[in-house]
């Protein structure tokens, strides 16, 4: 039984609630600041880039790794700035994005919320309203997919449910091109900003009350009073870490005399008093359609099965990484290739330090930042299209037994997919994975796993060397060490790093819909403009340096710092069974892998473009125990430039990736060195 609002305000002596006016939320003298908040898979962000379009802002909240995006909307005569939090299934923050969202709506911040919930999944997306009721703020709900609820069997009324909930409720439809935001706009122009008030209070336990009402004799708590007693009520750990540094020591003693008074009986009350209310709204709201066979129930019998689904994931993550890369290869691709034949050219028409320095450097910087975008861009467009239909959550949701004893969960094996393709996007992918702990672990398998230029360069140098059985046979097992390295560094880091209590995969597997292709080009726009820069800048500076120590100083190669660095390494070359210009060869592929042949060419004195004459030279100057730890060693040697700029971006350290780096080469020379040692009798 829902209890009139007056009793809690008369309880608790008008505790925590704004007072009571006729002043309008538009009528603030100031640009207004709306949350969009919701749990994952709303489609809360389709109807923030619907209302805000272009007039975005994309950057990382401070100090984090994860998306913040902002935008502005002026209608009658008002500026609203939006900003689209994290997705949260509460406020108990169990992840990063989920302790962005609690902090933001914390804050201050924010003058409403747009809570957006999925009319298909009403009773648990709903849940985070019922949350949100606690702090103090004007709350519209925006009730999303109600043509996906149709389709799954749920009619639900938008009118039932505002006057269940005693919240303005705007129908839409996510998916729908021509869906309009005006009566959303409209509904928060005409918001009271009394309707902060408490509308709904038996959602509120007796408990929480009286917790909340003791707390107001005391400065030094967080407000709202209301949210800070539920939560010491439920046992929240990141509340508790946070008072024990914020209170002062008499509110801290008080607290901790409060804490150990607490009761299962009590923590209990909370969650049933919340249940209650939630099933009161739904049963208020939502008509179930009799005999309906829901479409998500049908395929999930073939992606969710133990055999073919896991099989089905297997094929389609590999394909769609694969595709990314054909299409990103025949578009920036090519303007790559376009700017590494062009250097000959530069450099006959422009003689000269500075043409080498264009020619060498700039132009392929360009280059390669072209590239990159196009396969970044093509990846992520091809996973955001599987994560706008459902699929995406299905992966993670199979992979979770198998990685979960590497220490992270499933949603770590879309980058790891990734990375055989190109460690850089898998890296820049990564943002996916929830946990800081299991993001780093995830962060330290990457580089050990081949990317496909590391992949090439393999295929190349063994098929050129050796019989095509014994070529395979060597791709395979490097691969293999490849993989259980990456593994292993796993498991190692799981041992040792400090533990936090985790559940498993927490994830609500989404039904299935139709994609919105408007809100698949805006994630994909905002991964690009994010890589763009964090990591293109730090591409052109390093192409620089390479150039500069492969130039200076006379001018060429054969006579550069880098020259006189593998002469310097070479006795490093003669342990492992080959000279200096294979070592200057893997120094040059710190730039790309793929520059591996290209500089032995120039060494060689052949033409880089005969790939026969190229594979000649290499086979008259080294040996087969020699060839085959210079193929470990390219296999296992340091990632390239891209890829470390990458990594250092999402491990927010030069010090931690540099540690990596040396790990990475330490492994990669000892390899080598038992391949060269322990392999001379087979040949």
């Amino acid at each position: 039984m829902l209890v009139q609002p007056d009793t809690i305000q008369s309880a608790t002596g008008n505790l925590e609630l704004l007072p009571q006016t006729d002043n309008l939320l538009s009528s603030l003298s100031r640009p207004v600041t709306i949350a969009f908040a919701g749990q994952p898979n709303t489609g809360k962000s389709t109807i923030f880039n619907k209302l805000t379009g272009l007039k975005q802002r994309v950057g990382n909240w401070p100090g984090k790794t994860v998306d913040k995006k902002e935008g502005t909307v002026d209608h009658k005569g008002c500026t609203y700035n939006f900003v689209d939090l994290p997705g949260t299934y509460g406020l108990t923050a169990n992840s990063l994005e989920e302790e962005i969202t609690r902090d933001y709506l914390l804050s201050g911040e924010a003058d409403a919320i747009v809570a957006v919930v999925n009319a298909a999944s009403l009773e648990r997306s709903i849940y985070l309203v019922a949350e949100m009721l606690t702090l103090n703020l004007p709350i519209i709900i925006a009730l999303n997919m109600m043509d996906v609820a149709e389709q799954e069997g749920y009619a639900v009324s938008a009118k039932a449910l505002s006057k269940a909930t005693g919240m303005p409720v705007i129908p839409l439809i996510g998916t729908s091109q021509e869906q309009n935001m005006n009566d959303l706009l409209t509904s928060l122009h005409t918001l009271d900003l009394g309707q902060a008030a408490l509308r709904t209070p038996a959602i509120i336990s007796e408990e929480v009350q009286k917790l909340a009402l003791k707390l107001t004799e005391h400065s030094s708590f967080p407000k709202p009073l209301l949210w800070t007693a539920g939560k010491i009520i439920e046992q929240d750990k990141s509340l508790h870490n946070r008072l024990q540094h914020e209170l002062t020591s008499v509110d801290l003693a008080t607290y901790n005399k409060l804490k150990k008074g607490i009761t299962p009986k009590e923590t209990n009350a909370v969650y049933l008093a919340r249940q209650q209310w939630i099933e009161h709204v739904c049963d208020e709201s939502v008509n179930i359609i009799k005999d309906h066979a829901s479409p998500t129930d049908k395929w999930d019998k073939l992606f969710l099965h133990p055999v073919w689904g896991r099989i089905i994931a297997f094929l389609v993550i590999p394909a769609g990484c694969l595709l990314g890369v054909i299409l990103g290869m025949c578009t920036g691709g090519l303007a790559l290739m376009a700017a590494l034949s062009a250097g000959p050219q530069i450099k006959a028409m422009w003689p000269g330090m500075a043409g080498n320095l264009v020619a060498t450097a700039l132009i392929p910087a360009t280059g390669w930042v072209l590239a990159l975008l196009s396969i970044i861009g093509f990846i992520y467009a091809i996973f955001h299209f599987l994560e706008d239909t459902g699929y995406l959550a299905r992966v993670a949701y199979l992979m979770d037994p198998m990685l979960s004893r590497l220490g992270v969960d499933g949603k770590a094996a879309i980058p790891l997919l990734m990375g055989m393709l190109c460690n850089t996007v898998a890296i820049a992918g990564s943002r996916v994975i929830a946990t800081r702990r299991q993001r780093f672990i995830s962060l330290c398998m990457l580089p050990f796993l081949p990317c496909s230029g590391q992949t090439g360069v393999a295929f190349l140098f063994a098929f050129a060397l050796f019989p095509p059985a014994t070529a395979i046979k060597i791709i395979l097992s490097v691969t293999a060490v490849n993989i259980i390295l990456a593994c292993s560094i796993a498991k190692l880091l799981h041992k040792r790093l400090p533990t936090t209590h985790t559940s498993g995969l927490i994830m609500e597997l989404p039904l299935y819909h139709k994609p919105n292709f408007k809100t698949i080009f805006s994630g994909v726009r905002t991964r690009l403009e994010l890589f763009a820069r964090s990591t293109a800048g730090f591409i052109y500076a390093a192409m620089i340096i390479v150039w500069a120590v492969s130039y200076f100083p006379e001018g060429n190669l054969q006579h550069s710092y880098l020259f006189q660095l593998g002469k310097f390494l070479e006795p490093v070359g003669a342990v492992l069974g080959f000279d200096w210009r294979f070592v200057v060869a893997l120094l040059s592929s710190f730039v790309a892998k793929e520059t591996t042949a290209g500089t032995l060419a120039v060494l060689f004195s052949v033409d880089a473009g005969n790939q026969q004459a190229v594979i000649e030279a290499v086979r008259q100057a080294i040996t087969s125990q020699g060839a085959l730890a210079f193929i470990v060693l390219s296999n296992l040697y340091l990632p390239c430039l891209a890829t470390i700029v990458a990594l250092k971006t999402e491990l927010g350290s030069w010090a931690t990736t540099a540690k990596l780096l040396v790990c990475m080469l330490t492994i990669a020379i000892l390899a080598a060195y038992i391949a060269y040692t322990s392999t001379a009798f087979l040949f």
